[in-house]
């Protein structure tokens, strides 16, 4: 340890006064942070552009991961350059790190005093304002996000998350539904959350519809999958249910968890010899539940007299 160090303090008086600045930033354009610290300090201590050293080092502390020191740099290179806004906007991104989200607004509030714009600074002041619970500033900020970048997911879910948390769904909706008309970059999730809002309506049509458009662009998700068959099974539709757990288990992504579905569904038709063979495929996949849904199965076959039948499905639990 002592041996590197001295060879970064050696690299450090290699250079003229006047280099200092400029071979940091080169270090830090190549990814050598921790050898890059040493250097600003040196440009700090011989008075270099030191708002800008003291700030570029703030950069430099926070990809080797020390914030606490980060912080000091920071607030350093404000109090030297008070006009420059860009260390209030960092100080804000370490205190809302941290889940301090007053404190970020404090910090991201001084930035936009000074004039700062820009889009990953409204996105974070919203962000902020909605853990605050505060929605309608939370919109305010969300909405100028997008006004700059209408392709922004995660804007518009924090839009329609303000609406939710109103409990007002239709607009909710209504957002996200925007959200698939402007933007580019249209995620399956969005599809999910809308269906999710629809739900909350007592609109299972549009819910199942947008699963199913969700699912179209991301047919490996069992997890959605699952979901969509238990919709189905809300709307009378066990025949869709089945089709849909199928479909997944024929691209075998969720086998224990789509296996133990299908039997569930085909064993509350009283289709006992296929819910057997399913709940038998669940537990060879690993699921410990499916054993519970072969012992009910063999209950049910016994209580309507087919004890040849339920003895085969206990046999299977031996």
């Amino acid at each position: 340890m002592r041996i590197a160090m001295l060879l970064i303090l050696t690299s450090v008086f290699a250079f003229s006064a006047e280099d200092f600045f400029k071979k940091a930033n080169e270090l830090y354009d190549a990814g050598k942070y921790s050898e890059a610290v040493p250097i600003y300090r040196a440009a700090i201590k011989h008075g270099q552009l030191e708002p800008y050293a003291w700030f570029n080092l703030g950069n430099t502390l926070v990809h080797i991961k020390q914030n606490h020191v980060a912080i000091v740099a920071y607030k350093r290179a404000a109090e030297l350059a008070p006009d420059f806004a860009k260390p209030w906007v960092l100080l804000g991104d370490i205190s809302y790190s941290y889940g301090d989200y007053g404190q970020a607004v404090a910090y991201y509030g001084r930035a936009l005093e000074l004039g700062e714009r820009s889009e990953h600074l409204h996105y974070a002041v919203a962000s902020a304002y909605l853990n605050l619970k505060a929605y309608v500033l939370a919109e305010r900020y969300f909405e100028q996000t997008l006004n700059e970048n209408p392709d922004r997911l995660e804007a518009w879910f924090g839009l329609a998350e303000c609406a939710r948390q109103t409990g007002d769904f239709p607009l909710a909706s209504e957002i996200l539904q925007k959200a698939l008309q402007k933007s580019i970059n249209v995620s399956p999730d969005l599809h999910y959350t809308l269906s999710y809002y629809y739900l909350q309506q007592d609109s299972l049509k549009a819910a199942i519809r947008s699963m199913e458009n969700g699912l179209y662009s991301d047919s490996k998700n069992y997890n959605a999958r699952r979901y969509l068959a238990s919709l189905y099974e809300k709307s009378n539709s066990p025949w869709m249910a089945i089709w849909t757990l199928e479909q997944g288990i024929a691209a075998k992504n969720g086998l224990k968890e789509l296996e133990m579905d299908l039997a569930e569904i085909y064993f509350k038709q009283k289709r006992y010899n296929e819910a057997l063979e399913h709940y038998q495929k669940a537990m060879k996949s690993g699921s410990s539940a499916a054993r519970t849904g072969i012992e009910n199965v063999g209950h049910a076959l016994y209580n309507q007299g087919d004890s040849l039948q339920a003895e085969t499905a206990y046999k299977m639990l031996r």
